[in-house]
């Protein structure tokens, strides 16, 4: 679900080399290197996931992040991510370099304008801090931010002597900076959703200093002593009281609100950092004027608005001495985000999307707002995919993005004018997952069918590219790996479904294999060759000897707003029918076994995984993964409960939308499920809500169907992609020894 992503025990598979099938037990004998030259579910260990390429102020160097799994010391066979800075010289003559060490993360590098040090987010614990790696001058990088909050996504000054952050403060932090300021009102304009409460009507128990507002703790005195004892139990969690709308986290229950804030520190040892943006809205993601006297950021909308209810954000400007705060983007139509100033300082290029029409459905555009003039900003609306990462040209006459289209994730650019073309510069094949411009030089980290993750730089034009890194590409020059092949199936109703297919490693023609119909989430999610998130399970089970098969069936994203649409109150019947014509498709091959197919999908996956065999009885085994299955549950127990209005047009409650929720709810049909089905989901989940699966297993338990389910303690919605190592290892094996009790493979 979008709220705005392995040791075989035996290994089956047929090869045309020296026997007609070989076994474990023969690969293990006399074919050692088809062994090795296989993708083990263990290899999720080697992959190194690179990240945030940022050019040098001069283009010969390129700093990026690297994020590889490694083995705990003290505890053999379980492990931990390190994230660590890397340097690449752009001209490929020297190679590349680890810049941190230690067992603290690295991440969010920025050169200083004049080239001779690095700011970065340290993470050792729960909080990062912003930390300078003096790189021309030697020495140890030092930490500038010791806030409790922790400090994130630094940002330079033009001149090089500040630095811009963000912190999430508590309402209590927030509270305590304005009565220090002197604010004339250091409590929220807008109204506290707490019936006859108001604030401040206690003393602040979250403050950690405990201050001497401290009251005599009697429980059976006035009703202002029965109030602080009580709010003293609240600020120890005990109990947790909730009164916001949206009080579900990713993991754990955020009874309290956080508040971005902008700051600016200077870059050295025990600087005091200065907030800029003290207040109950959350203000994100600046960025600098040319001048260096002013930022621009993305800030909550409507200050008269509790911030759960406000779902939109304007941009506003403000000098870095803190006066002349005034907004620059006030649409109230749209959604404004993640501003960036062009080199010049005459234009201020935003991302937008329309929060009045189908706020589900439409698509991310490019903003353009010219600072300093009453004129009204214009977006590039002739554009019909979603567009990210906008970064511009030094000239300041075009920006660069990228956005999900037709299964890749390419690089486009477009002039900084109204009405201008966008143009594609990379494949429809390959996926940019991050990149950077300056001088007519390109940095990239790119996603290619073979491999994963590796930085590249180009020119402009993004021709001409030169491979800068082997992170992966050295221990992958030996394997053998199954490629995808594009298909398309049409629909009854005109519509068109891409739709690939990926042998078995090992092919051999005349041979029969497995079918695996993997789905995708979101349920605006987008696969194809560009994707990273997959890479490695659809390399295991095509090591592992099935054909694989996976389509954007109609809802997906990179498709445009119609296509994306087009499952508006419908994610069950078209989109099943759809993932369903891809399978179709494939067991039309002369290689496929019709009769051996299988299915997996996560999170909108898992649940059209279940809404699928309860209407189809094809396959033989199916593993849903983190899904929903009861949809008016779904609005009170996930996080992403907005999709519920979204793409359903309403709520539970209201009889009309009841019943679309029921008849698009895999439960309603769940004495029709047959097949035997693993059900996997994370404790701490609550992005789609544990208790989902929970009602499915018991459903299915009463009624006597084959099922098992698989819950995992502290994983979240994000298992799969960043969760514990061992646990993601545990999910593809466990998933492959599930398909093989039923499609006679032992």
């Amino acid at each position: 679900m979008q709220t705005h992503m392995r040791f075989p025990s035996r290994l089956w598979l047929a090869c045309a080399v020296a026997f007609v099938v070989f076994r474990p037990a023969l690969f293990a004998v006399e074919n050692t290197s088809l062994v090795d030259s296989l993708i083990k579910a263990s290899d999720l260990l080697k992959i190194a996931q690179l990240d945030t390429p940022v050019l040098s102020p001069d283009g010969q160097n390129v700093v990026y992040t690297v994020k590889t799994i490694i083995e705990k010391p003290d505890k053999p066979g379980d492990y931990s991510y390190q994230a660590r800075l890397w340097i690449a010289a752009t001209d490929g003559r020297s190679a590349p370099r680890e810049l941190t060490r230690g067992e603290a993360s690295a991440t969010s590098p920025q050169w200083s304008p004049d080239g001779r040090r690095i700011a970065f987010v340290r993470r050792e614990k729960e909080k990062g801090q912003v930390w300078i790696l003096p790189l021309m001058d030697g020495g140890e990088a030092f930490p500038i931010t010791k806030l409790e909050s922790g400090a994130a996504h630094p940002q330079w000054s033009p001149d090089g002597k500040l630095i811009a952050f963000t912190s999430s403060l508590s309402a209590s932090d927030v509270r305590k900076g304005l009565e220090k300021a002197k604010a004339a009102n250091p409590q929220p304009s807008w109204k506290v959703e707490r019936v006859n409460r108001t604030p401040g009507d206690v003393g602040d128990w979250f403050d950690k200093a405990k201050d001497a507002r401290k009251p005599t703790v009697n429980t059976d005195g006035s009703r202002q002593e029965q109030r602080d004892w009580l709010a003293q139990n609240e600020a120890e969690g005990n109990p947790r009281v909730i009164s916001r709308l949206n009080f579900i986290g990713e993991s754990d229950l955020e009874p309290q609100r956080e508040f971005e804030t902008v700051f600016v520190i200077e870059p050295h040892e025990n600087a005091e950092p200065r907030a800029l943006t003290l207040g109950y809205r959350n203000a994100n993601k600046p960025t600098w004027s040319a001048d260096g006297r002013a930022l621009v950021y993305a800030i909550d909308s409507d200050t008269a608005q509790d911030p759960d209810r406000e779902l939109s954000n304007n941009l506003e400007i403000i000098n870095v001495d803190g006066t002349g705060r005034a907004p620059l983007v006030s649409d109230p139509s749209r959604n404004v985000d993640e501003p960036v100033f062009s080199p010049d300082g005459k234009v201020v290029a935003f991302l937008a999307q329309d929060v009045v029409k189908n706020p589900g459905y439409v698509q991310t555009r490019v903003g353009f707002k010219t600072v300093g003039d009453n004129s009204p900003p214009w977006y590039i609306d002739s554009f019909d995919r979603s567009a990210n990462r906008v970064r511009w040209t030094n000239d300041s006459q075009h920006v660069y993005f990228t956005a999900a289209s037709n299964g890749g994730f390419p690089l486009f650019r477009v002039a900084a004018k109204p009405q201008a073309k966008v143009e594609r510069l990379t494949s429809l094949e390959t996926g940019i997952n991050a990149f950077d411009l300056r001088d007519g030089r390109l940095a990239y980290v790119l996603t290619k069918p073979a491999n994963p993750y590796e930085l590249y730089t180009s020119d402009a034009a993004a021709k001409e590219p030169h491979i800068l890194t082997s992170h992966n590409s050295q221990w992958l020059k030996d394997k053998k790996l199954g490629l995808p092949e594009h298909r398309t199936v049409t629909r009854p109703d005109g519509m068109v479904v891409d739709v690939w297919l990926i042998k078995p490693a090992y092919f051999e023609s005349g041979k029969k294999y497995p079918l695996l119909l993997e789905i995708h989430g979101g349920p605006q999610a987008m696969w194809g060759p560009g994707e990273a998130s997959m890479w490695h399970e659809f390399q295991f089970f095509a090591a592992r000897g099935y054909g694989i098969v996976y389509s954007n069936p109609r809802g997906s994203g990179g498709y445009g707003f119609d296509f994306q649409h087009a499952n508006y109150q419908n994610w069950g019947p078209a989109p099943g029918a759809d993932v369903l014509a891809a399978a179709d498709l494939a067991a039309k091959e002369t290689w496929v076994d019709p009769s051996r197919q299988v299915i997996t999908g996560g999170s909108y996956g898992g649940y059209l995984t279940a809404w699928v065999i309860s209407h189809d009885q094809r396959f033989k085994a199916a593993v849903a993964v983190r899904g929903v299955y009861d949809l008016s549950t779904f609005f009170g127990e996930g996080n992403a409960w907005r999709l519920v209005p979204y793409d359903f047009g309403g709520y539970p409650w209201q009889k009309e939308t009841r019943a679309i929720l029921e008849a698009n709810s895999p439960i309603t049909f769940v004495d029709q499920i047959k097949t035997p089905l693993l059900i996997k989901h994370g404790d701490a989940d609550l992005r789609t809500g544990f208790v989902q699966s929970e009602m499915l297993y018991k459903s299915l338990k009463v009624l006597g169907q084959p099922v098992e389910y698989a819950r995992y303690p502290r994983a979240t919605h994000e298992l799969s992609r960043s969760g514990e190592p061992k646990q993601r290892l545990d999910r593809i094996v466990r998933f492959d020894e599930f398909f093989r009790r039923f499609i006679g493979e032992n």
